[in-house]
C-alpha cells in the first residue's frame, strides 16, 4: 500500500476501529461508524454493561478469546463480543458466537409448543394439557411485595383463571408452613418482633420455611400433574430472590421462572387489606386495636428492608401498582408468562353486579330438544318482561346502596362537589347470545338504558348431528355415543359438523370472561345452560368437572358480586302466578359443598354450590345439555 492509500486509509477508518486486525475489521468499515454507536436500552447486548448505574459491573466473563472495549463517552464501558476465536479462520457475519462453540459447550435448547386443552393434541399431551415431563412449559410464579398490597387477591384470581383455562395451579403459601411449623413444634406465637429484620434467629427459619415450601411447590410441577405454581411470600430483598432463583435452578434448569411485584400507594386500599389482614389466621380471636399496632409494626419491619425489583436483578418480572391501576412488565416470555400478563391487564376492585340467567322458555324446551334455535313461549315471553323489570329495581337498589356505602365523611365534606364532579355515571350492559331465544329475552331492555350486545361466544354448545333430538331419541338412535358423552361430558364433542365439547364451549368464554373481569359496570348475561354452568363454575372456583352437572333451571337468575374475599351469590326464582322474583333462601336450596381448587396448598376451601330448590324440580321444562 502506498504513502497516498494509507492515508486516504487512515482518514476513511474510524479510529476505534485501526486496532482490530483481520476480517472483523473489514466488517466494521463494511457497517460504519454507526456501529459504535451506544444502542438503545431495548438492545443491549447481553455481556453488556451500558444499562448499568456507573460503578456497578454487572459484566460476566466472555467465551470469546477476543473483547473490544469501547469508550461510549458517557464513562461506562461497552463490552462488545468479537466473533473471533483463537485457532479459528471465521468469515466475517455468516457466524455467530454459539455456532462457533466446540459442541460439548452447546447447550440443548428445550422443546416447548403451544398447548391448549381442546385445542391442540400431540403424542404426549393428546388432550392438550400440558404433558408432566414437559418442564419446559411450566411457570413458576413467585410474589414480591410486602404485606398488605394485594398479593393473596391476586393469587386467588389468577389461580382461579389458569385452573379455568385447565393449567392445573396451586398457591403456596409460606405463611402456612410458618404456622404449621410453630403449630407441630410447640412454638409461640410470632409476633411484629418476629419479623424484625436484626433478628438472626429468625431470619434463619423464616428462610428455612421459604425453601421448604419451595421444595413442595416444585415437586408439583416436576413429579405432580401441577402445569402452574405460584409462590406466595414476601421475597422483599434481592438476596432471598437471588436464593429462590438458585434453588429452582439447582432441581430444574427448564421451568419458567416469572416474579411478580405488587405494589400499592392507594392509602385507603392499603387500609383496607390491613383491615383484612385482622381477621386473618395471625390474628383471629385477638383484640382489634393490639392486633392492629402489631401488624403495623410488623410492616415497618418489611418496609426496613424492601428492595423492589429492578432489571438488574436479571429476572423476568412483572410490577402491579395498585392491584391493576398500573402494569410494568420485563422479559416476558412464553405462552403461560404471556397469558398471566394479559389477564392482569383486565383487573379491577370495582363493587358491580353480574347477573347470569338462561334465556326464557322456547319452544324446544316445551319438546325436551336438544339446542335448536326457536322462538319463546309464551311463559318464555311473559319471563322476558318480568326480568326487564325485575332489573330495573335491583338496578335502583344497588345505586342506593353504592352511595350511601361511599358517602363523602366529615373530613372530605369540604370537597363533596368536586367528589361528584369526578364521578362517572355507572353503566349497566345487557348481553345475549346471537340464538333468537336469548335475543327476544332480552328485547324489552331500553338500549339507550341497557346497551346490549350480540355475541356468539354466548351460544349454546353446538350439538351437532345430535342437534334438534330428544334426549330420548339420542340415547335410543346413538347408545354408543350417549354412553361416551354420560362418561366423560367435558371432553366428549357431539359428533358432526360443529359439535362441540364442554371444553370448547370453555375456550370460547375466555374472551368473554377477561371482559367481564375489566368491567367496572353492572352486566346481565342471558345465555343458556352449559354456557351459565360454566361462568357460574369460574366465578365459584369449581373444577369443570363439577361444573358439568351444576341444575341451572329455567326462569331463575343468579346475582354475583366479587369481593375482595371471594364471590357472594344470591339465588332468584320468578313466580309465574305473581309474575315477580323472590329470593330464594338457603335453606330451600339444594346446596352442596365442593371443595374448591388451585387454592393455597394443604388449605380447604370450599364453595357453597345452589341448585334448584326442592319445590321447582320438574315444574319448569329444562334440558340437560
Amino acid at each position: 500500500m502506498g504513502k497516498s492509500d494509507k492515508q486516504e486509509y487512515e482518514c476513511e477508518t474510524p479510529p476505534r476501529v485501526k486496532s482490530i486486525p483481520g476480517a472483523l475489521r473489514e466488517s466494521l468499515m463494511r457497517c460504519g461508524d454507526n456501529y459504535f454507536q451506544r444502542r438503545p436500552a431495548s438492545d443491549s447486548p447481553t455481556g453488556s454493561s451500558a444499562q448499568t448505574p456507573t460503578g456497578v459491573n454487572t459484566s460476566t466473563p466472555s467465551p470469546i478469546n477476543s473483547n473490544i472495549y469501547i469508550n461510549t463517552g458517557s464513562g461506562i464501558n461497552t463490552v462488545e463480543t468479537s466473533p473471533v476465536i483463537s485457532g479459528n479462520t471465521v468469515e466475517s457475519g455468516t457466524e455467530s458466537p454459539d455456532r462457533l462453540r466446540p459442541p460439548t459447550m452447546k447447550k440443548k435448547r428445550t422443546p416447548t409448543t403451544l398447548d391448549i386443552p381442546g385445542l391442540t393434541k400431540s403424542k404426549n399431551s393428546p388432550n392438550g394439557l400440558i404433558a408432566r415431563n414437559d418442564h419446559g412449559s411450566k411457570l413458576v410464579i413467585i410474589m414480591v411485595g410486602i404485606p398488605a398490597t394485594g398479593k393473596s387477591f391476586i393469587t386467588k384470581k389468577l389461580s382461579r383463571y389458569l385452573n379455568y383455562s385447565m393449567y392445573h395451579c396451586k398457591v403456596f403459601n409460606v405463611g402456612n408452613t410458618r404456622r404449621r411449623y410453630t403449630r407441630e413444634h410447640g412454638m409461640g406465637e410470632q409476633d411484629s418482633n418476629f419479623f424484625d429484620p436484626s433478628d438472626e434467629r429468625s431470619i434463619k427459619l423464616r428462610d428455612q420455611w421459604a425453601l421448604d415450601t419451595l421444595d413442595e411447590l416444585l415437586d408439583y410441577l416436576l413429579t405432580g400433574n401441577g402445569s402452574v405454581a405460584i409462590f406466595d411470600a414476601t421475597n422483599t430483598t434481592k438476596e432471598r430472590r437471588k436464593t429462590v432463583y438458585n434453588r429452582i435452578r439447582q432441581r430444574n434448569d427448564q421451568l419458567k421462572v416469572l416474579f411478580l411485584e405488587s405494589i400499592c400507594t392507594d392509602r385507603q386500599m392499603i387500609d383496607k387489606n390491613i383491615q383484612l389482614k385482622l381477621f386473618g389466621p395471625d390474628y383471629k380471636g385477638k383484640d382489634p386495636d393490639e392486633s392492629l399496632t402489631d401488624f403495623k409494626q410488623r410492616l415497618e419491619n418489611y418496609d426496613t428492608v424492601y428492595e423492589p425489583m429492578d432489571d438488574v436483578e436479571g429476572y423476568p418480572y412483572i410490577k402491579m401498582i395498585n392491584v391493576g391501576t398500573k402494569l410494568i412488565s420485563h422479559r416476558i416470555k412464553g405462552f403461560l408468562a404471556s397469558l398471566t400478563m394479559y389477564y392482569l391487564l383486565n383487573f379491577n376492585l370495582s363493587e358491580r353486579q353480574i347477573w347470569i340467567t338462561r334465556s326464557g322458555e322456547c319452544e324446544d324446551n316445551v319438546a325436551g330438544k336438544i339446542g335448536g334455535d326457536t322462538s319463546l313461549t309464551a311463559r318464555g315471553d311473559k319471563y322476558a318482561h318480568a326480568l326487564t323489570k325485575f332489573i330495573g329495581e335491583q338496578r335502583k337498589l344497588f345505586e342506593e346502596h353504592l352511595n350511601s356505602e361511599h358517602k363523602p365523611s366529615s373530613d372530605n365534606i369540604q370537597n363533596e362537589e368536586n367528589v361528584e364532579e369526578e364521578e362517572e355515571e355507572r353503566s349497566f350492559f345487557i348481553w345475549t347470545s346471537m340464538l333468537q331465544r336469548s335475543i327476544e329475552t332480552g328485547q324489552y331492555f331500553d338500549e339507550n338504558e341497557y346497551p346490549t350486545k350480540q355475541m356468539k361466544m354466548l351460544d349454546e354448545i353446538n350439538g351437532g348431528d345430535i342437534d334438534g333430538l330428544t334426549f330420548e331419541r339420542f340415547s335410543t338412535q346413538y347408545p354408543e355415543i350417549y354412553e361416551n358423552r354420560q362418561h366423560d361430558k367435558l371432553l366428549y364433542r357431539y359428533p358432526g359438523s360443529g359439535g362441540e365439547s364442554y371444553m370448547d364451549v370453555s375456550n370460547r368464554l375466555r374472551s368473554v370472561i377477561t371482559e367481564m373481569e375489566r368491567l367496572e359496570d353492572d352486566i346481565l348475561l342471558i345465555t343458556h345452560h352449559v354456557v351459565a354452568r360454566i361462568l357460574l363454575g369460574y366465578f365459584m372456583n369449581l373444577r369443570l368437572e363439577v361444573v358439568t352437572d351444576l341444575d341451572i333451571p329455567l326462569h331463575s337468575i343468579y346475582c354475583l358480586e366479587p369481593k375482595p374475599q371471594g364471590i357472594s351469590w344470591t339465588l332468584y326464582e320468578y313466580d309465574e302466578i305473581k309474575d315477580s322474583f323472590n329470593k330464594v333462601p338457603k335453606s330451600e336450596l339444594n346446596i352442596s359443598r365442593v371443595k374448591e381448587i388451585g387454592l393455597v396448598h394443604n388449605e380447604r376451601h370450599y364453595s357453597l354450590v345452589p341448585t334448584a330448590p326442592n319445590y321447582s324440580i320438574g315444574s319448569k321444562s329444562s334440558v340437560d345439555s
